[in-house]
């Protein structure tokens, strides 16, 4: 890696830690645990938010299953970029605390230990799909609800930055990882529109 890669990466995951950030940046980062409000929300939308909104839920599953499934899943696979927390002694690595059901571990305290290397070659750590996901998700969002779509983005951009700050990834996995989902995003609305003018 690079020295500015590895200097920014003990700034973000290190100098600039708080206790605060300890839960809410594993939080970000916990999918899993928001799931039931991401679905009571994708029902209420589909319900209540017309054809538009309907619309844009399916571009949505389309974004994910296209950015996480197959390109980010084929270039962590043809990469092998080894994460940071598996690669360097001295990154603090954070977590929310185990629970059941997955949500209830927002209400754990958070797990922060020091990482320890195990000599791995290969990883997962390009790119991130969790910042693939979310600019997918926040560019589909944009072009149906521009409000939404900016808070989405800001969302989003706090995901990434949760990624480095856990120990999960470099610093330069963000940005393209950042550009992918933006073209994934933007990709699956500019089809779905294509293919809407031609029904």
């Amino acid at each position: 890696m690079n020295a500015w890669d590895l200097s920014l990466l003990h700034q973000i995951n290190t100098a600039w830690s708080h206790p605060v950030l300890d839960w809410l940046m594993p939080a970000l980062s916990a999918i899993e645990a928001w799931l039931p409000l991401i679905i009571a929300a994708v029902l209420v939308t589909a319900w209540r938010g017309g054809k538009r909104a309907r619309i844009m839920l399916l571009c949505l599953g389309i974004a994910i299953g296209l950015g996480d499934g197959v390109i980010s899943n084929t270039l962590k696979k043809s990469i092998g970029r080894v994460r940071p927390r598996d690669a360097l002694a001295g990154i603090t690595i954070r977590d929310l605390g185990t629970a059941s059901p997955a949500f209830m571990r927002l209400f754990q305290r958070p797990v922060v230990k020091p990482s320890e290397p195990n000599g791995a070659t290969t990883g997962k750590s390009f790119p991130s799909s969790h910042t693939i996901n979310m600019f997918a998700v926040a560019t589909v969002i944009a072009f149906s609800y521009r409000r939404a779509g900016i808070l989405m983005y800001l969302l989003a951009a706090a995901v990434g930055y949760s990624r480095i700050y856990c120990g999960a990834h470099w610093p330069s996995d963000i940005p393209p990882s950042m550009a992918i989902g933006v073209l994934v995003g933007l990709s699956v609305v500019l089809m779905s529109r294509r293919f809407l003018r031609q029904a």
